[in-house]
């Protein structure tokens, strides 16, 4: 279901290289926190219902805290993630249950990808926040709490090579190519084109 909800985010037709998630490591405590709130009442269930109508409404009040604050964090934690397709990068960031920011670049506008590990918990286990450096004035776009940061990076730096690599990326094609020779031969002359082709094959060869 949630991953059927992050691909929602995908283009039809676009080729889907990886997802990258949040590891549960990083839910631990709030699921840790969860749990004690719906198990710990009914340790205490006889004092409470001793207490009436209170002490109902303390248990009820504790249970549906705690089912909450478990249903918000399996949410949270299962829609954060980067979407890497043949494309572009998708950072789909679910900040609550109602609250969802969606970023996105292309191969072409990235300029660094790096990472960061922090903290005693993040080193022993091995995660840490990916941040991708992206041109002009849009935004980076940050992964926390990602398993083997190291491994993400070199992923995306080599679907970026790839993406750079492939025909067509950054080449001139023929037409384009001559329309570009004619625009510069305009521009300068046909007397001071002659002489910049003449000057270039004048050029003592190694």
């Amino acid at each position: 279901m949630f991953e059927q909800r992050l691909l929602e985010n995908v283009k039809e037709g676009e080729e889907v290289r990886a997802l990258i998630r949040r590891t549960p490591i990083v839910a631990f405590l709030p699921i840790l926190l969860s749990a004690g709130l719906i198990i710990a009442p009914f340790f205490f269930l006889y004092p409470l219902l001793k207490y009436g109508v209170g002490g109902s409404a303390l248990l009820g009040a504790s249970l549906l805290v705690g089912i909450f604050l478990g249903f918000r964090t399996l949410w949270v934690q299962q829609l954060n993630a980067f979407i890497l397709t043949a494309e572009r990068i998708i950072d789909v960031d679910q900040r609550g249950i109602f609250h969802k920011v969606v970023s996105e670049t292309t191969f072409d506008k990235i300029q660094d990808v790096s990472y960061v590990v922090k903290g005693i918990g993040p080193t022993i286990f091995r995660y840490g926040t990916v941040v991708i450096q992206t041109a002009g004035n849009a935004a980076n776009l940050e992964l926390e709490g990602v398993r083997f940061p190291q491994r993400v990076q070199e992923l995306i730096v080599r679907l970026q090579q790839d993406t750079n690599a492939a025909p067509g990326a950054d080449h001139l094609s023929a037409d384009e190519l001559l329309t570009m020779v004619k625009r510069i031969k305009a521009g300068v002359g046909e007397e001071q084109f002659r002489r910049l082709v003449a000057r270039k094959d004048d050029r003592p060869r190694v």
